[in-house]
């Protein structure tokens, strides 16, 4: 995809983190971008905050993992644009239950993780991207211009040990589906492509993810965390081993990148590799799997 002036984007997970850098390098193309999240304060702050610089954007409270919420997110907006030529499905969440593996206390085995966090993690992560899929593409194939998906899935989706048992399974199939749908695209000779994208570290509130974990995911008796917990979480998380990480502005320009040379692979670093290549040898060759950690 070489032309973006007066194109159209639609991202989600956009009030804050890569989708808000997302939707911002997009509008700095002279695209006209919808902006899709759960939180709904954060997201009328990052559409009044592109549109005091003139940008052209829209905001859309939509839950992914609802495929009602995505049809009308889609609705909404070829009524306001007419067409959609870049969809990111990027919206992710990951469990409370699973940080233990990143430095917070001891996360649970994953034969003690929760059915609901199950649903809620794969709702969001997989479903999400399912969703938009179902709900944008086709309409993207029948106006046969120019355009392209970005899937946001981690290099979690990548790689295989202990930690993370849910996250991860949602983003290796995530990674599975943005494959096949890169190979569908080709043989149906359409005009668009796909992308997966698989960041490393990344400054990003996504440790934070259950401050939008909807009443009916918490099991009888659990409780939300407060606002002190979410407060030392980000404390915590923002000095832990490896942070800072990439911005998630440097992850967007990459992504862009990636869009206009039609590239289906998008690391954004390069120290996993060996972690990568050593899972991929072990598969060949038939070895069990090693306990690395994430």
């Amino acid at each position: 995809m070489r032309d973006f002036e007066g194109k159209v984007a639609v991202v989600t997970g956009a009030a804050s983190g890569m989708g808000r850098a997302f939707a911002e390098k997009f509008a700095l193309e002279g695209m006209k971008v919808v902006l899709a999240d759960y939180e709904e304060a954060p997201l009328e702050k990052a559409v009044l905050d592109l549109r005091q610089r003139e940008f052209e954007v829209m905001g859309v409270v939509a839950d992914v993992s609802s495929a009602v919420a995505v049809e009308e997110l889609a609705r909404r907006t070829v009524d306001a644009y007419g067409k959609v030529h870049i969809l990111c499905n990027n919206a992710g969440v990951v469990a409370d239950s699973e940080l233990g593996r990143l430095g917070w206390g001891q996360g649970k085995a994953i034969w003690d993780q929760s059915l609901k966090d199950w649903h809620w993690v794969m709702g969001v992560n997989f479903f999400g991207v399912v969703n938009g899929i179902h709900a944008f593409v086709p309409g993207m194939v029948a106006h046969g211009e120019e355009g392209h998906i970005v899937n946001t899935a981690s290099i979690a989706g990548l790689t295989s040990g202990p930690g993370l048992p849910i996250y991860g399974a949602s983003k290796h199939a995530v990674v599975r589906v943005s494959e096949a749908l890169h190979a569908q695209l080709a043989e149906a000779g359409s005009k668009l492509r796909a992308s997966v994208l698989c960041p490393g570290r990344v400054t990003t509130r996504i440790a934070l993810a259950s401050r939008n974990k909807p009443g009916e995911m918490y099991e009888p008796g659990e409780q939300p965390p407060s606002r002190e917990d979410l407060e030392r979480r980000e404390q915590e998380w923002a000095t832990r081993p490896g942070a800072p990480g990439m911005t998630p502005e440097e992850v967007a320009g990459l992504v862009f990148e990636a869009i206009r040379n039609e590239q289906f692979w998008i690391l954004t670093h390069d120290e996993y590799d060996p972690a990568i290549r050593a899972r991929m040898e072990s598969i060949l060759a038939r070895r069990n799997p090693e306990a690395r950690g994430f």
